[in-house]
């Protein structure tokens, strides 16, 4: 018998007012993918399959948190530029430590091997938010899949979770706090803002 997999399809759903050559997760790419995870028996969790009231706002949001939080792994098609529900859903994988792999090709919005961010030169650019909320970055479907497969196979397999979060905070007081001189001027300008960044917010594998 095959082992369950419910896959999160994270990305765009077509909609009138945006640009009709952006990139959606099409029925060629799942059936791609149940063929590169044959072992496995699939659903996809598919936000842009649904007959609910799309006017209840409300609900469309809990329907797609559910979705995500139903799901055994999340599939980001991040090959063009995404909205704000993509990156929320992927964060709120991350709160339930549920795996997000990320399809951003490089030399796509997301990945560059060169960029400028205010003024400056950046290489090998991946976004920070989808370099951290992703446990994978693939060039594409086989590679995704791949990674699934060996991430389901291999239960010692780090995934990020809320942890990642807080240690990436961590990270920036000890490493770039120092040099941010606007950063040290909010806070030297605001007691209560200085004592609220200072706090280290619990790590979560510790109180388990």
């Amino acid at each position: 018998m095959k082992r369950k997999l419910a896959i999160y399809l994270a990305g765009s759903i077509k909609k009138a007012h945006e640009k009709a050559d952006e990139s959606y997760w099409t029925d060629a790419d799942m059936l791609t993918l149940s063929e590169l995870l044959s072992g496995f028996e699939i659903s996809f969790l598919n936000p842009a399959f649904r007959t609910d009231d799309l006017s209840d706002q409300l609900s469309v949001f809990g329907r797609d948190m559910l979705q995500v939080f139903s799901s055994h792994v999340v599939f980001v098609d991040a090959r063009d530029r995404r909205g704000l529900g993509v990156g929320a859903e992927m964060m709120w994988a991350k709160v339930n430590r549920i795996p997000v792999v990320t399809w951003a090709p490089k030399n796509t919005h997301y990945n560059k091997e060169q960029t400028t961010i205010l003024e400056k030169t950046v290489t090998n650019y991946v976004h920070p938010f989808v370099e951290s909320l992703s446990d994978k970055i693939v060039e594409n479907l086989d590679e995704g899949a791949a990674w699934i497969d060996f991430m389901l196979s291999t239960p010692s397999i780090q995934i990020k979770d809320l942890d990642h979060v807080i240690q990436a905070m961590q990270h920036y007081k000890e490493n770039q706090f120092a040099q941010d001189q606007p950063m040290q001027a909010l806070l030297m300008s605001s007691k209560e803002l200085k004592q609220r960044a200072e706090r280290t917010p619990p790590i979560l594998s510790s109180l388990v």
